[in-house]
């Protein structure tokens, strides 16, 4: 059997191989990255039901379960959503908390650890594929709302290593994703929000339980993707006065995603109405077409704070990564930001290794 470093590798060579940074086009070149990238999921699946049952993990799990708890009556509160508490109905419209557990039915009568677990034995393994639009120099901060409108989403990722259950912290991780209207910040691409702007983009560092919190808006859609968010961890490197940070090794390059359900309820809603793209689905999406499988669950769970989407979502998921991954060939930058309004960058095409 291949050892997972060198599974990981053929992983990266088939990226390379597509010849471009985006996605895979023809069926032969999807094929080979599914195949290769099931292999290191399932290898890394493997090694976090190894560690799953220490006292470490069962503890991380159960201060997992409390701090989403205690956020989302937070978020109620903030909002103005808990006027009674009786018999917590903002579980009342929970749904599907990710793909795979879809079938479970959950409601009202779940309880908060099933609820809020942390998931650690389904991994995010890094797609090594981070897209068009990613955007260097970003600050460190949680609220990356810009005054967008939308529905509001508080976002929770925690980071646990594949071979011990055990968090990662002081791990620096980019998010972002595109406005209500499929719109990027911080590229002058056509059609995009331009060199100036900086919603829906920001880093945090892991806490000493791998823990990072953003508050966004749920993203919209844009043509020919599902809705999504990007997330790449980078570890070891140098915070700078101006609250930005530089160097470092790429730990994890990914996309999150999310249930059908939670999507057609945000986009009924304004300004997502109003997106004039066409929409394309999770099973529309080459990214997300093996979301059946039993060891890639790339789903973020969520429950509803209020009764509608309107009130807002709390999104949490745990990302399993390997310690040693260096990704650094592919963190490839569109642009660099900086409060004088950012510059475009050459994007290479090849992800080389």
């Amino acid at each position: 059997m291949r050892s997972l470093s060198t599974t990981l590798v053929a992983l990266l060579a088939c990226v390379a191989a597509t010849g471009v940074l985006g996605h895979p086009s023809s069926e032969e070149d999807k094929k080979a990255f599914f195949e290769a990238r099931s292999r290191v999921v399932a290898h890394t699946r493997r090694s976090l039901e190894r560690c799953a049952d220490s006292p470490e993990a069962r503890a991380l799990e159960e201060r997992a379960v409390a701090r989403r708890l205690a956020k989302a009556e937070e978020l109620r509160a903030k909002y103005g959503l808990n006027k009674d508490k009786r018999d917590r109905q903002w579980f009342q419209h929970y749904n599907k908390l990710s793909h795979d557990l879809s079938y479970k039915g959950y409601n009202l009568q779940t309880p908060a650890k099933t609820l809020f677990s942390s998931n650690t034995t389904c991994a995010l393994v890094p797609e090594t594929i981070i897209g068009p639009y990613y955007v260097e120099g970003e600050l460190i901060r949680s609220d990356i709302t810009d005054g967008q409108k939308g529905v509001r989403a508080h976002v929770d990722y925690q980071f646990i290593n594949i071979r011990t259950c055990k968090p990662v912290p002081d791990l620096l991780v980019d998010i972002w994703h595109c406005n209500a209207l499929g719109v990027y910040s911080g590229v002058s691409a056509p059609g995009q929000g331009g060199l100036d702007t900086t919603y829906g983009r920001g880093v945090q560092k892991t806490d000493s339980d791998g823990v990072v919190q953003f508050d966004t808006i749920f993203p919209g859609h844009y043509a020919g993707r599902a809705t999504h968010i990007h997330v790449m961890s980078t570890d070891h490197a140098r915070v700078l006065p101006n609250g930005t940070f530089e160097g470092g090794t790429v730990r994890h390059i990914g996309q999150t995603y999310f249930d059908e359900s939670v999507i057609k309820a945000v986009e009924a809603t304004e300004p997502y109405r109003r997106n004039p793209a066409r929409r394309t689905t999770n099973l529309q999406d080459s990214f997300a077409s093996d979301q059946a499988t039993p060891q890639y669950d790339p789903f973020v769970k969520h429950v509803y704070l209020g009764s509608k989407a309107q009130d807002g979502l709390l999104l949490f998921l745990s990302i399993g990564i390997d310690p040693d991954a260096d990704y650094n060939e592919c963190r490839t930058p569109a642009a660099h930001w900086h409060p004088g309004g950012g510059e475009d960058l050459p994007d290479p095409q090849f992800c080389n290794i």
